[in-house]
């Protein structure tokens, strides 16, 4: 095993309180939730921290940006001792006074913070609630995250971001295109998800867990076809080429899977990689052109695909 994935568990967990602890001190904040697969309890090595950050007395906007950078400097130190775990908090920060007025659904909906946030805190935990704000917060996405109303946003709004990135890949170049249109399929996995009664996650973890999800709930030859038209199946990726972090990333990965018992290939695993990194650099650089994070083939046929797809699921 590799040493770095030693004691995963623990480091976890201590991890997770010293951000907790670190969260909480940011001037202003007054809840804390701790989400996604920490807080269900289902994270495994390599798992990001996700915290909703509730607040009073200063600006949303001002408490949003020291939550985001207490978590970047927590991510940094951490990623000194060999083993990266980001910090995820800040982008979803709420007033205490929003979290009071929660009395509906689909008018906050509107707002990708409530969008987003109330998935994301689906079956979390409060870490930090000395006023009862975070545990209203919980109950309220545990009351309305899969009513059927606020699962038709979700999914039109999955559709929304499926046209985007058909429409933007028309405009880019071989390997802005491939990106833009497997982002295309990703969002179809999500609607599927929806459609299914589900939700997702995992960032490095995404397509493969699809596919596991899709075969557990008969919907297969749906995923099939996204994973086609996408070029995202497993034998569609080049890790041939992947730069030298990557490779890493790759190989660690997998070990990690395996260590908590995932069924998944070697080959899914790397894939997952490839195309969840492929879009990250792509965002952080935008002139990036490698081989790695692109299909060999040309994109048009592709986008017919995805284009018509869209519209029979639409």
């Amino acid at each position: 095993m590799d040493p770095r994935l030693s004691g995963w568990r623990e480091r976890a967990a201590s991890r997770s309180r010293e951000a907790i602890e670190a969260l909480a001190a940011v001037p202003g904040v007054t809840g804390l939730v701790l989400g996604g697969s920490f807080g269900r309890g289902l994270h495994w090595p390599l798992s990001d921290l996700d915290v909703m950050a509730i607040c009073s007395g200063r600006p949303v906007p001002e408490v949003a940006q020291d939550v985001d950078r207490c978590a970047y400097q927590l991510s940094e130190m951490w990623g000194s001792s060999g083993i990266y775990t980001a910090v995820d908090a800040g982008r979803l920060t709420y007033g205490e006074d929003e979290i009071r007025q929660l009395d509906g659904t689909l008018d906050r909906l509107a707002d990708p913070r409530w969008l987003h946030g109330m998935d994301k805190i689906y079956d979390g935990v409060a870490a930090h609630d000395p006023h009862g704000a975070a545990q209203a917060f919980l109950d309220w996405s545990a009351r309305y995250r899969f009513e059927p109303a606020v699962v038709e946003r979700r999914i039109a709004t999955w559709f929304g971001l499926a046209d985007t990135a058909l429409a933007r890949a028309q405009t880019l170049d071989p390997t802005g295109a491939w990106i833009a249109l497997r982002q295309v399929g990703g969002a179809l996995a999500e609607v599927a998800t929806e459609r299914w009664g589900e939700r997702t996650g995992s960032f490095g973890r995404a397509w493969s867990l699809f596919e596991d999800r899709a075969e557990r709930l008969g919907g297969t030859a749906l995923a099939d076809r996204i994973l086609t038209a996408a070029r995202a199946r497993a034998a569609d990726v080049d890790t041939a080429t992947v730069p030298e972090w990557l490779a890493d990333r790759i190989a660690l990965s997998y070990e990690a899977r395996q260590l908590v018992g995932e069924n998944v290939t070697e080959a899914q695993s790397a894939r997952d990689n490839v195309l969840a990194y492929a879009s990250l650099y792509r965002g952080r650089f935008p002139q990036a052109q490698q081989a790695w994070m692109r299909s060999d083939t040309d994109p048009t046929e592709a986008a017919r695909e995805l284009g018509d797809l869209v519209e029979e699921l639409r």
